[in-house]
């Protein structure tokens, strides 16, 4: 994340045999890949790997003394802001040296972020309370300074002289000016321009923003009410005989003759899935998917304040104020491209999946005599998950087998073992375990520690901390430390100092990166026997497909950041535009939906034997039935996204109403079309990505090119993918991401990234 807000920011072959020519670079097999699967599957061998005398040396978290206790988290932030102050006070003077003034502006912005990123995760991640607390209070902490900061004139107005002299600029780099100009945005961006009662009232307009959005994070999960009501003809429509003694052992908590069903738990879904009572599951689906009052109220609040600020920064939107900067650049280009791929989403693959559901009504309809709007509005959205689960139900009773289980050829330590194989063929980098050592993790049986090494130039990129069974956190990638040169030539900073706080290169000029990936998987284990008995012993994490996907996704963001090193902190890896960050990690689904990878790395549990590629695509083709769908669904609500955030929000401000805006999107565009919840309440997203929604959609579309034009003939390409590593990973974002694709994809056209661009992305 970039400190002073400003400085912090935070997818047909028969036999499963797959051709030679598809993998020749990846036959290769070792050692270290068996022992880095060991590691993950193998407990016990995962305990003498990492074991640790009571007399080793002790250390913090990511090796970070400063890390050993809650309490020290504490000083650390303490001991961060006297650095940072110092380094404030050398930047405010007269004669503050302008060469070095954005350099030292970056190390400012890092020393923060060294801090509040750490606290974040482990106020996500970290299982201990005390811990949290600490953490907790390392927020409050830091955004009280971060607060003073956004408000320095002397900071910003340096700044701006410095990048307005040709003679300073022409001595400095170009990711310098980059940063420089980056940071400059920012602060303007942030009212620093601003009178100063003008900028207060900002100031309190933003903060009230920021706790807006932590209240509305915080009741995304909750519903309105937790019971729906139905009658006894609705009740008694339900076939399963136990799932109704289940619902009747809940009516002694009610009074009254009408039937009352828990919105919790498995069965709202079991009837969403299997009741053939239309009206039943349209009243459980709707009480699903409605939002508390308060939940709306708290987004139309945001909504409009968000809009407001917008309108004093002299923006027509907030959306306006987004994009600027996006590679997006305006609203209008956003809109462009989303209708470009809703008319290719309608004409193709969502109509076609549209009808194969209708076919499995109870009446269907002569699809032959009605139009596209008629099939569309045929289909509700209650009757999605039942009408898919009917069709699910025929195809396996027609082809009269029961599918293996194709989580046996997916353990966790056969995944990460076959990624680190693909990454090595594909980048010549790979994935090395290293033992931790006393106070390194935040939960010692679990964290794996990956060093990410770079065959080519036998260097380390940066180190991976790994927990894939976290009971607290949903797969998420965290920065715990960006790469960065060191200014140690300038006297800003001592590497036998820097050591003690974070992990440096072998020639301890750069601060490596360190990365951490934590996922809720659910450990497997099986009840001992004989003198065993009544133990749970644990057995290989054994995964579905979607988690598959889910850890080649989330590696994709690590190895934007390992490769995308920088000199400067504020460009590091992931730290690119928004709307292109998660081009890596998108385009790593590819790879995992590729059967010429996955049929490839996955191997039996207990056989040993590779994936079946029949297997693997009748799997496929289960899960993928409704994906055109999906991917609508998606562009509806970056359309919502829009229509929240631009101009009409600003004309209307004290009638506008998200719920309405809602309903008519969804009239609108149709599919699965919902003008009867308030679901809009539960989009985290609106608030997290304001405005920036669609940026998931573009860089899919971005993503199908790339693996189309690079991969799509060999996934396992050593030349595509150093194309792949040097047009686009490799610059983190010191450079336009527009003229990365024009190079990565040979297509000039690209390089202006106006509407043009965002339609010749839009395109099939």
């Amino acid at each position: 994340m970039r400190a002073l807000r400003v400085l912090w920011r935070s997818r047909p072959l028969s036999n499963g045999i797959i051709p030679r020519k598809w993998y020749s670079t990846a036959e290769k097999t070792g050692s270290n890949l068996d022992h880095l699967k060991r590691l993950f599957d193998d407990q016990k061998y995962f305990k003498k790997f990492n074991e640790t005398s009571f007399l080793s040396e002790r250390t913090g978290l990511f090796r970070n003394e400063m890390l050993s206790t809650p309490h020290n988290l504490i000083e650390f932030s303490k001991k961060s802001l006297v650095e940072a102050k110092s380094l404030v006070e050398t930047l405010v003077k007269d004669d503050a040296n302008q060469l070095n003034y954005i350099k030292t502006l970056d190390q400012l912005s890092d020393i923060l972020c060294r801090v509040i990123d750490v606290a974040e995760f482990i106020r996500v991640v970290h299982p201990s309370e005390k811990w949290v607390n600490a953490a907790q209070q390392t927020h409050e902490i830091m955004f009280e300074y971060m607060n003073q900061l956004n408000t320095n004139v002397k900071l910003w107005q340096n700044l701006k002289d410095i990048l307005s002299d040709p003679k300073i600029t022409a001595k400095l780099t170009d990711e310098e000016v980059q940063v420089g100009l980056y940071l400059k945005q920012d602060f303007e961006r942030s009212g620093i321009h601003m009178d100063p009662q003008t900028r207060e009232n900002f100031v309190n307009i933003t903060q009230q923003i920021s706790l807006l959005g932590s209240k509305f994070g915080n009741g995304i999960q909750d519903l309105p009410d937790y019971w729906c009501e139905v009658t006894m003809v609705e009740f008694e429509s339900i076939q399963d005989e136990a799932l109704k003694k289940e619902i009747k052992s809940y009516q002694k908590h009610h009074k009254g003759g009408a039937i009352k069903i828990p919105l919790l738990g498995h069965i709202p879904y079991n009837i969403l899935t299997n009741c053939p009572c239309e009206s039943l599951r349209k009243k459980v689906w709707i009480g699903l998917h409605n939002s508390s009052e308060d939940q709306i109220d708290t987004l139309n609040q945001f909504l409009k304040y968000r809009a407001y600020l917008a309108k004093m920064l002299g923006y027509k939107s907030f959306s306006h104020y987004q994009l600027e900067h996006k590679m997006a650049k305006n609203p209008e280009n956003v809109v462009a491209f989303l209708e470009k791929l809703q008319q290719n989403l309608r004409e193709n693959g969502v109509k076609r999946e549209i009808e194969t559901l209708a076919k499995y009504q109870d009446r269907p309809k002569d699809l032959t005599k009605i139009s596209s709007k008629e099939l569309f509005e045929s289909v509700k959205p209650w009757d999605r998950d039942y009408l898919l689960n009917k069709y699910q139900e025929t195809i396996n009773t027609e082809n009269e087998v029961l599918l293996p289980n194709i989580n046996e050829y997916f353990s966790v330590g056969t995944i990460i073992a076959g990624l680190s194989k693909l990454f090595e063929s594909i980048y010549n980098v790979e994935f090395v375990p290293e033992s931790t050592i006393k106070g390194e993790t935040w939960d010692l049986s679990q964290v794996r520690k990956l060093k990410v090494f770079d065959k080519s130039t036998q260097k380390v990129l940066g180190y991976l901390y790994v927990d894939f069974w976290s009971n607290k956190v949903l797969p998420s990638h965290f920065t715990i430390v960006c790469s960065r040169k060191l200014n140690t030539d300038i006297g800003l900073e001592d590497s036998t100092m820097m050591k003690k706080h974070v992990q440096l290169d072998e020639t301890e000029q750069y601060q490596l990166p360190i990365i951490s990936l934590v996922c809720n998987f659910q450990k497997s284990s099986y009840q001992g026997i004989g003198r065993f008995a009544g133990i749970n012993l644990e057995t290989a994490t054994l995964l579905s497909i979607d988690q598959v996907d889910t850890i080649f996704h989330e590696m994709g963001h690590a190895m934007h950041s390992m490769i995308g090193k920088t000199d400067l902190h504020n460009l590091s890896g992931t730290r690119c535009a928004t709307d292109f960050v998660e081009l890596p990690s998108v385009l790593m689904e590819s790879f995992s939906k590729d059967p010429r990878v996955i049929c490839e790395i996955g191997t039996h549990i207990s056989t040993g034997e590779k994936l079946p590629v029949d297997l693997f695509e009748q799997y496929q083709n289960n899960r993928n039935m409704l994906n055109e769908c999906e991917t609508y669904m998606q562009s509806k609500m970056a359309i919502l996204d829009q229509k929240l955030h631009n101009e009409q929000v600003v004309n209307n401000l004290r009638n506008f109403d998200c719920t309405e805006q809602y309903h008519k999107t969804e009239h609108e565009l149709q599919v699965f079309s919902d003008t009867w919840s308030t679901w809009h309440g539960k989009f985290p997203h609106l608030f997290s990505y304001g405005a920036v929604y669609y940026s998931y959609l573009l860089d899919r579309a971005i993503a199908e090119k790339i693996w189309t034009q690079l991969f799509s003939e060999n996934p396992w390409s050593s030349s595509a993918g150093e194309k792949y590593k040097n047009t686009i990973l490799k610059w983190g974002g010191t450079r336009d991401p527009w003229l990365c694709l024009a190079d990565a994809l040979d297509n000039d056209l690209l390089a202006n990234g106006d509407s043009q661009a965002m339609k010749i992305i839009g395109e099939k």
